[in-house]
């Protein structure tokens, strides 16, 4: 896992005051990490070949000053350009810019960019903005950061792309980067949902010290959360050979009006290491469920389930959930997951008060809404729920102690507060191809297959997000995934 912070000017500071850096010591191994996602071998067009020419897209601050640092380290083994979107304004930018002109960069203005510098351009950096940007672009910088856009070169951003703000958001016309050589540290902005389609890989830079020591630089609490890697995933391998079915764990599905996302969800469970799942069917006809021969079915609850998943195509009746809520508050050892439809149940923000521990709920934007809304956390659209979600999911977790989140989305989150300390992990996997009906089924089948094999909530969160992303990395088609193809890339892992 890697620290995530919102901010890293508090860190720069403590950093150059408890290890002797300057800001030019620090620039200057900003400016080493870029002419290192420069001279390695990138991907190209397709292709292994060379960089040639080089625009250096420099605002007046010290983000323009890591390009202008980066320009004189590239003079003469590449074509570089440096297109001043404004004059320096730092003291910092000025001496850099001072420098590269001394050592015979070109430079460009805005207005002058010509065709030809974009046409033959191997490579972009953009080094406009970076963390400190806010509002809007004015009209020349968002055509003309259009127009870079366009051109089919590689572009790196330098910290992060000019147009996203410190909250995630993006301004209209934003630079899309490829490569994102992020300064110092990871910051939360460069996994917002909307951050996804414009940072490209994201890589962290050291900036004079090593990456601990920076971090660890600051005794204040400014980590917000924790990024997940793939190293953080744990699968529900079995170790122990004297062991029967019952080792598992017993998960229960609660089939419903839809009874095809139960028994996805069912099937999920299966494969993901419980030792029983049963379907169970209260009110309507069985018929279609006997298809799958891996689970069973049942009008009752097993008196052996040690994990329940209700929600999925359960229907929106208020007896539906209500009927799940009253046997899990009745059987205190029962951990269970809740999903869909069981996220609009009205009796929700009741059980949650009464269930002590052993919860995990797996919403969508929209199904957190209701929640929020059913909970009395505030009425907020689908918008505010996926732009500020890093706090709404917090809010959630501090008036619910010892529940967990996965708030899903193209970065989902996870959230737990144990009544003493909160913790936040940004899942970075997630593939547009999970974006059907079905994928949320398999997860909520998966968290409950870990609920009971006796992992922790959090872990169960964890561990199952984590498998379900990474699964879906391994289908190459990226729109004729079914949740079945999900399933089955899980032993690829």
């Amino acid at each position: 896992m890697q620290r995530l912070y919102l901010d890293t000017k508090k860190l720069d500071a403590s950093c150059r005051a408890s290890y002797g850096l300057t800001e030019e010591i620090m620039m200057e191994n900003a400016a080493m990490a870029l002419e290192t996602a420069i001279r390695h071998p990138y991907p190209l067009s397709g292709d292994r070949r060379q960089p040639q020419k080089i625009l250096i897209l420099c605002g007046g601050g010290n983000n323009g000053a890591d390009g202008y640092t980066l320009s004189r380290k590239l003079r003469f083994d590449y074509d570089v350009s440096i297109i001043q979107f404004v004059a320096p304004t730092s003291a910092l930018c000025k001496i850099q810019a001072e420098r590269a002109e001394k050592c015979g960069v070109r430079f460009v203005k805005r207005e002058d960019l010509s065709f030809y510098d974009l046409r033959f351009a191997d490579i972009i950096v953009d080094c406009v903005f970076g963390s400190g940007f806010h509002g809007e672009f004015d009209e020349k910088t968002r055509a003309a950061i259009g127009d870079m856009n366009l051109c089919e070169c590689y572009k790196i951003a330098c910290d992060v792309p000019s147009g996203l703000r410190e909250d995630g958001t993006i301004a209209d016309g934003a630079f899309v980067a490829d490569l994102t050589v992020t300064m110092g540290a990871f910051k939360t902005c460069l996994y917002s949902d909307c951050a996804k389609d414009i940072v490209g890989t994201v890589r962290c830079a050291e900036l004079g010290v090593n990456r601990r020591l920076y971090e660890n630089s600051n005794n204040s609490n400014l980590v917000k959360g924790m990024l997940l890697e793939e190293s953080d995933l744990l699968l529900p391998h079995r170790t122990v050979c004297n062991v029967n079915k019952g080792s598992f764990g017993h998960v229960a599905i609660a089939s419903g009006e839809k009874q095809g996302a139960a028994a996805i969800a069912g099937s999920a469970a299966i494969r993901f290491g419980a030792g029983l799942v049963t379907l169970v069917h209260k009110h309507s006809s069985k018929k279609g469920l006997d298809i799958f021969p891996e689970l069973m079915v049942s009008s009752q609850i097993p008196e052996k389930a040690n994990a329940i998943a209700f929600g999925m195509g359960l229907g929106f009746e208020e007896s539906s959930s209500q009927e799940y809520f009253d046997y899990i508050l009745a059987h205190a050892n029962i951990k269970c997951v809740i999903d869909a439809d069981a996220c609009y149940a009205p009796g929700l923000k009741s059980f949650l008060e009464k269930k002590e521990k052993g919860v995990v709920l797996t919403p969508h934007p929209k199904e957190f809404q209701a929640i929020l809304k059913n909970c009395d956390l505030g009425d907020y659209s689908i918008e505010e729920c996926v732009l500020n979600r890093i706090e709404l999911v917090e809010k959630f977790c501090r008036k619910f102690p010892k529940k967990t989140i996965i708030l899903k989305g193209a970065n989902s989150i996870i959230a737990h507060f144990d009544g003493n300390k909160y913790k936040m992990f940004v899942n970075p996997f997630g593939r547009p191809c999970l974006a059907k009906a079905g994928s949320g089924d398999v997860l909520s089948g998966m968290v409950a297959a870990l609920l009971a094999q006796h992992r922790k909530t959090i872990d169960a969160a964890i561990t199952a997000s984590l498998a379900h992303s990474l699964a879906s990395a391994k289908i190459k088609c990226d729109f004729s995934m079914t949740p079945y193809d999900l399933m089955q890339a899980l032993a690829e892992l």
